[in-house]
């Protein structure tokens, strides 16, 4: 599965936790499995793990709907980097 499809499913995951009013246990495995994805493929000190680390924290809306901000942000830098490579000589 490649990263971009990997972060598209974590932000369908994202919905759905909306979709289950925020039930507890399904914020959680979220969280967890976006969390170790961010770190994964911008690295643990890069800036997108700290903002999703400090401010996806509560099962509410406004905490998933950043973190679903900083997936789709991640998904886009991916992409980027994937397509300078490419071109690269």
């Amino acid at each position: 599965m490649s990263p971009e499809q990997l972060v598209d499913n974590l932000i369908e995951a994202g919905w759905h936790v909306i979709d289950t009013d925020f039930d507890m246990m399904a914020f959680t495995h979220w969280r967890k499995q976006a969390l170790d994805c961010i770190g994964a493929l911008m690295g643990p000190a890069h800036a997108y793990t700290h903002y999703f680390r400090d401010f996806v924290e509560q099962a509410e809306k406004a905490s998933l709907l950043t973190g679903e901000g900083i997936l789709v942000a991640t998904k886009e830098q991916v992409a980027k980097a994937e397509r300078e490579s490419q071109t690269a000589p």
